[in-house]
């Protein structure tokens, strides 16, 4: 996989990137390099074939051909249509909790949200949903997430990147979305927050770059209203196969929170097959 370059970041920003991925490492463990002052997540695995996944029914929602300012779609590296909303930060579709999956269904956490749209947030292409939220964008964080598991799944992917995506999205997910479950993890918590709102203070307002890994696919690991474990299957650097990590959510005050624990890089995990995962809609 070839970086993006980019002009040399400031001592600030490196200072910035090096304690965010200190941070997120506790959180989605990955192994971070940092190249040319380009964020670089590499993840390595042995070669293994790739069998063909049957992607699961899930329903996308029509484009708003009345909606002119809006950007021109494109189609991305894993074949999502995105769109590109007015708002950098994303728009949060209009709710019709009607249309979520049956609750009495035998595979009701398996089941995928439905009416999703992708759009461009920052640089990072992302599913907003019609059934699961979010309900709305405030500022850099994207809020009203349902009580369900595909809200959950929803609110992981929603947070943790935009998290990456920006200096404003650092701050919001760092001030308001993470529970930090050690004094350790909070002084790491509150030191990167202080970096983040200086780069937003100093005018760094910019997407901080593309995503290098893509999150295609999910399975709930554990399930209650108040408290989710998902696994997130991503795109390898290889291009033969899957790396997975699992993500702690809790429910607080009408919302989900990321809860950030200790971890090593051997809880990575991998899978040849998206068989048996919740694929995205929207291809």
């Amino acid at each position: 996989m070839r970086a993006t370059k980019q002009q040399p970041q400031s001592n600030e920003d490196e200072s910035f990137i090096r304690r965010k991925w200190t941070f997120y490492l506790a959180l989605i463990i990955v192994v971070v390099v940092v190249v040319g002052g380009v964020i670089a997540v590499v993840i390595n695995r042995s070669k293994t074939d790739e069998p063909t996944a049957q992607p699961q029914p899930g329903t996308t929602i029509s484009p708003q051909q009345d909606r002119s300012d809006w950007g021109l779609p494109y189609i991305d590296e894993l074949g999502f249509r995105v769109e590109v909303p007015p708002n950098p930060n994303g728009v949060a579709l209009d709710q019709d909790r009607s249309g979520q999956p049956d609750r009495g269904a035998a595979d009701y956490a398996a089941l995928p949200p439905a009416g999703v749209m992708w759009q461009k947030v920052q640089n990072f292409p992302m599913p907003f949903s019609t059934s699961d939220g979010p309900s709305k964008v405030d500022g850099a964080l994207a809020t009203g997430f349902a009580q369900t598991p595909q809200g959950a799944a929803l609110a992981g992917f929603q947070t943790v990147n935009r998290a990456q995506s920006s200096y404003q999205g650092a701050v919001a997910f760092l001030e308001r979305r993470a529970v930090a479950t050690t004094p350790e993890l909070e002084a790491e918590r509150n030191s990167s927050l202080v970096d983040a709102r200086q780069a937003v203070a100093d005018g760094r307002t910019g997407a901080l770059g593309a995503p290098l890994i893509r999150q295609e696919a999910y399975r709930l690991k554990y399930w209650s209203p108040d408290y989710a474990v998902v696994e997130y299957a991503a795109n390898n650097v290889a291009g033969n196969g899957w790396t997975t990590a699992s993500l702690e959510l809790v429910w607080r005050d009408g919302d989900w929170f990321v809860k950030i624990a200790p971890r090593t890089a051997g809880d990575l995990g991998s899978t040849p097959t998206l068989a048996g995962w919740t694929r995205w809609p929207g291809k």
